[in-house]
C-alpha cells in the first residue's frame, strides 16, 4: 500500500514534542508498505528553521528518513511568538503543503493528522482534485477548543472553521479520533459511528520504561540530589492551565526540598518565567524543551508527575500523552484534569486527581504523596502495566494501519484488530 502522511509537526526522538506520527510512519514502513511524509520545516517546539539554505530548499526539501520519503515544505517557524504568528505558520503551511501533494506520485490513501484544521483542508480539496481517499486523525476539535480557550470569538471566523471541520468530516473515508470524548462528540453532532473510529496515541514501552539510573544521572547532573522534584512536562500553553502549578509552588515555598521542574516551550513560556521572578518562586525550575529521546529520563528523575488543563467541558474527553507518558516511566501522576484523564488516573490506581484550579489541593496532594513513599511506589508499580494493556503502541499502529487499508478499499492483514 502506498500511504502519504500530512502533519505538520513530523518529528523524530531527536527533537523535543511528541514523535507517534513519526512513529507511526515508520511501522508502516518495516510492515512493507510505502510511505510518503508532507511536513513542516519546524516541530512543535523547534522555534527556527535552517535559514542559510538556498531559496528552493528553505521553499521544499526532500529528506530520506529510514525507509520513510519525508518531504518538508516551507513554514513560517515562530509559532509561538503570538496567535498571529501560529496563523501565519498553519497558513503558510496549508498553501506549501497542497502544492506538494497536488505534485506528489499517486497513493493508494492519505492520512491528514488535525489540528491545525487549515492545512487539512488544503489537504481535502487536493484529495478531492485527485481523487484519493483520505483518513482524518483528529487529536482536537477545531473550532470548539478555540472558542472554549476564548482564542477565537468572532462569529464569522468561527462559522467559516465549523463549516471547514463539517467539509473534512463529510469527505474523509474514516474519521481516527485519539479519545472516546472526540468520538462522542463527532458521533453526537451527526456523524455515523462506524465512520469514526477510536485509536489513542500507543506508548512504546521500547522508549518509555522505568529507568531509575536514567533519573538519577539527570539528577546529579542538575544537582537535584536532596530535592523532591515534582515534574511537568510538555507544551507551556494556553490550554495547559499552568498557573494552578505556580500557585501551589507558592503555597509550597516553604518546603525547600521540594522544587517544582517544569521542561516544555509554549505561547506561555514568557508570563510563566515572568510570573516566577516577580513572585519569587526560587523552587520552581523552568527549563526548555528537551528531545524526545530524553523524556524518559527527565521523567524518571521526578518524585510525583503533574498534568494539567483548563478547566472547559472541552477537555472532559482528552487524553494527554503525557500522562500516558507518565504512567509508562512508573511515576505516580496527580492530574488536574476531569473526564477521561481522570477516569485513567483512578482505574490505573497510579495517581489522584484534584480540581482544575484548586491549587489548595494540589498542594495538599503534593505534601501528602511526598510523606509517604509507601503509597508512591505501589502507584508507580501500577503504571507500566496498565499503559501495555490499554494504550501499546503496536497495537494502536495496527489499528491504523487496518483504518488504512479499508480506506483505500484494499484487504490487509493488520493483526486481526478490529476498529473500535
Amino acid at each position: 500500500m502506498k500511504i502519504a502522511v500530512i502533519y505538520q509537526y513530523f518529528q523524530g526522538p531527536g527533537e523535543p514534542g511528541h514523535s507517534v506520527l513519526y512513529e507511526l510512519a515508520h511501522a508502516l514502513s518495516r510492515r512493507g508498505h510505502e510511505v510518503h511524509v508532507v511536513a513542516g520545516m519546524t516541530g512543535y517546539m523547534k522555534r527556527t528553521a535552517r535559514s542559510r539554505l538556498p531559496l528552493r530548499s528553505r521553499l521544499f526539501r526532500k529528506e530520506c528518513d529510514g525507509g520513510v520519503s519525508v518531504l518538508r515544505t516551507y513554514t513560517y517557524p515562530e509559532l509561538h511568538r503570538s496567535y498571529f504568528s501560529r496563523l501565519l505558520s498553519f497558513a503558510s503551511f496549508s498553501i506549501s503543503s497542497a502544492v506538494a501533494l497536488l505534485f506528489m506520485n499517486r497513493v493508494d490513501v492519505l492520512l491528514a493528522s488535525s489540528p491545525p484544521i487549515f492545512p487539512m483542508f488544503a489537504a481535502g480539496w487536493v484529495c478531492k482534485l485527485r481523487k484519493l481517499p483520505f483518513v482524518l486523525e483528529v487529536r482536537d476539535l477545531w473550532p470548539s477548543s478555540a472558542v472554549q480557550l476564548e482564542i477565537l470569538g468572532s462569529r464569522w471566523q468561527i462559522e467559516i472553521m465549523s463549516k471547514m471541520e463539517k467539509w473534512l468530516y463529510d469527505h474523509s473515508r474514516r474519521i481516527a479520533a485519539l479519545t472516546q470524548g472526540i468520538k462522542t462528540d463527532i458521533c453526537r453532532r451527526g456523524w455515523q459511528r462506524d465512520k469514526v473510529v477510536f485509536i489513542p496515541c500507543g506508548i512504546d514501552s521500547q522508549q518509555m520504561y522505568p529507568d531509575p539510573a536514567s533519573g538519577d544521572n539527570i539528577k546529579r547532573r542538575f544537582g537535584w540530589q536532596d530535592k523532591r522534584v515534582v515534574l511537568y512536562f510538555g507544551a507551556l500553553g494556553e490550554a495547559n492551565n499552568l498557573s494552578v502549578i505556580l500557585r501551589a509552588a507558592k503555597r509550597l515555598r516553604y518546603r525547600q526540598e521540594i522544587l517544582f521542574v517544569i521542561v516544555g516551550d509554549g505561547m506561555k513560556r514568557r508570563s510563566l518565567e515572568n510570573r516566577r521572578q516577580t513572585e519569587s518562586l526560587e523552587n520552581v525550575l523552568i527549563l526548555p524543551p528537551v528531545a524526545k529521546q530524553e523524556a524518559r529520563r527527565f521523567i524518571n528523575a521526578a518524585d510525583l508527575c503533574l498534568v494539567t488543563l483548563r478547566d472547559i467541558p472541552l477537555f472532559d474527553g482528552a487524553i494527554p500523552t503525557k500522562l500516558l507518558e507518565y504512567l509508562a516511566c512508573g511515576k505516580p501522576v496527580i492530574c488536574g484534569i476531569r473526564g477521561e484523564a481522570e477516569r485513567i488516573v483512578r482505574s490505573s490506581k497510579a495517581g489522584v486527581a484534584f480540581e482544575p484550579n484548586d491549587d489548595h489541593r494540589l498542594a495538599e496532594l503534593i505534601g501528602a504523596l511526598l510523606a509517604d513513599d509507601a503509597r508512591r511506589l505501589e502507584m508507580a508499580a501500577q503504571g507500566p502495566a496498565f499503559i501495555e494493556k490499554h494504550f501499546a503502541a503496536g497495537d494502536m499502529r495496527l489499528r491504523m494501519e487496518q483504518v488504512l487499508q479499508n480506506a483505500a478499499g484494499l484487504k490487509g492483514n493488520a493483526g486481526g484488530l478490529k476498529p473500535s
